[in-house]
């Protein structure tokens, strides 16, 4: 049975120094550094920094903290961490926090509490209020830290900073395959591609429909990275692998173009390189011409793990959305509808035509009021009297917390991004016959107004878990408004 593939989080290179003057206790200092060692040494053996992580030594003065930053530079990384042991020497932080080739890394500001309620010892905090103040002044987005380092909330902080670190490398890898354009009058569904790139990182590359037909037909294709080629025992073998353990409700034929219509697509993927994706999957998918709708082939690219994000209607800004989801959560973000009036019931309906995940739906039939992880023909093409085209998979995706993902580009040019968290349930399931995520959101009449009164589109991502704190330090570092329900 085709199970759901984990998402590779990417893990960052950590770039880690500590800071002092020359005065204050020399005790609570070691202790601090010891501290730190440990952290290092552990996030190292649980693989949560990439092994050519760096510890440097203790930094007095600015001459000692420009070696360490080109020494941070040349090791290309993507987290730099700023341990003030003790009150800090200011020229320090200024230093590392304006090098030229630092200048785009996330950069946060750590110091453990003053160790003794009979000396001052350390001073070390105060220390992160002045290098807080200079990185307001030179507009450089910074996180900030409490310890004592091991405790549990700063572990726990420190581990949130590592992913979303992981999620900003992953980002500036991001290179977006776009089978076609939006279909007309999803203005939402498109955007500047520049803003994008400086901001998030991603790059769109566009694929023309008729290279996803002729690598149908053909059965092989060729792209920026070379050629890339499927046989139809693999076509006939994946058909096999999709429908196992799964309610099946169109033949077999139907089951097998879905099948080939994946192996097109992953192969344009492959050979070009592409990390997420985005779907022109009507009209022209459900002609007679063509004839499949591609829900189900785009869908089973999630599975696999083939691609960060898979973007219906064309709709590669969401995917940006999706593929933070899928990074932050270490499994696929799904892209879904607003469908119902928002402000009328906790209950906050959100669904697609068919953009099932194998392997992410709900496994109890019994519990759902409809169906579950049903391979079935379009329902809405099937409403609307377009005959038996398919297929798709409908049903709710599996419960628990999730996160709503929401982002668009301002009037202004920057960016705003609406998370908001809930919860999903066999009792909150409305059991429609459409991939569905019915939410449980308390303070719904907030969300519904944010929804209307910013602006914001008609699609969105949703990601496992409860992601808003995450999403907020995203957005910090990125310099994008966060709105947080």
């Amino acid at each position: 049975m085709l199970e759901l593939k984990p998402q590779a989080r990417p893990v960052p290179r950590v770039g880690i120094v500590s800071n002092s003057i020359g005065v204050f206790s020399p005790e609570a200092k070691d202790k601090t550094d010891a501290a730190l060692r440990k952290l290092f040494q552990d996030s190292l053996r649980d693989g949560k920094i990439d092994p050519g992580s760096l510890l440097l030594g203790r930094l007095f003065g600015p001459h000692e903290a420009l070696e360490a930053a080109d020494k941070l530079a040349e090791a290309r990384v993507d987290l730099v961490v700023v341990v003030n042991v003790a009150f800090p020497n200011g020229q320090v932080f200024l230093t590392l926090a304006t090098h030229p080739h630092l200048a785009r890394i996330p950069l946060a500001v750590v110091a453990d509490p003053e160790p003794s309620r009979e000396e001052w010892a350390n001073n070390a905090w105060c220390g992160v209020i002045m290098n807080n103040h200079v990185a307001k002044k030179i507009g450089r987005p910074i996180q900030t830290i409490p310890g004592p380092i091991g405790g549990d909330a700063f572990q726990a902080e420190f581990e949130r900073l590592l992913r979303v670190a992981g999620v900003i490398k992953g980002l500036r890898r991001d290179f977006l395959g776009r089978f076609g354009d939006a279909p007309g009058g999803f203005h939402s569904a498109t955007g500047d591609q520049i803003a994008f790139a400086e901001v998030f990182g991603t790059r769109v590359d566009t694929v023309d429909l008729t290279a996803v037909l002729e690598a149908y037909k053909t059965g092989r294709t060729s792209g920026l990275l070379g050629e890339r080629a499927f046989t139809d025992a693999e076509v006939e073998a994946f058909a096999d692998e999709i429908v196992e353990g799964r309610r099946v409700e169109v033949p077999r034929d139907m089951i097998v173009r879905a099948s080939r219509l994946f192996h097109a697509y992953r192969a344009i993927i492959r050979a070009n390189g592409y990390t997420s994706a985005a779907f022109r999957c009507w009209p022209e998918m459900n002609e007679r011409y063509i004839w499949i709708s591609s829900c189900l082939a785009q869908t089973l690219l999630l599975t696999t793990a083939e691609i960060t994000a898979a973007g219906c209607e064309g709709d590669w800004p969401m995917a940006v959305a999706q593929t933070m989801g899928s990074l932050l959560s270490g499994f696929a973000g799904y892209c879904l509808d607003w469908v119902s009036y928002t402000g009328a019931s906790e209950i906050v309906q959100l669904g697609h035509c068919g953009a099932g995940v194998c392997g992410a739906m709900a496994d109890k039939p019994a519990a759902c009021g409809g169906p579950c992880d049903t391979i079935t023909v379009h329902p809405v093409i099937r409403q609307g009297g377009g005959g038996e085209i398919g297929p798709v998979l409908v049903g709710p995706f599996r419960y628990g917390p999730k996160t709503g993902i929401c982002l668009m580009q301002k009037p202004d040019g920057r960016f705003a991004l609406l998370s908001f968290e809930g919860e999903s349930s066999a009792g909150t399931g409305l059991g429609m016959k459409y991939s569905s995520s019915d939410v449980l959101v308390p303070n719904y009449r907030e969300l519904n107004g944010i929804v209307l009164d910013r602006g914001f589109p008609h699609h969105l991502a949703v990601a496992e878990g409860r992601l808003n704190r995450d999403l907020g330090m995203l957005c910090a570092f990125l310099g994008v408004e966060h709105i947080s329900v």
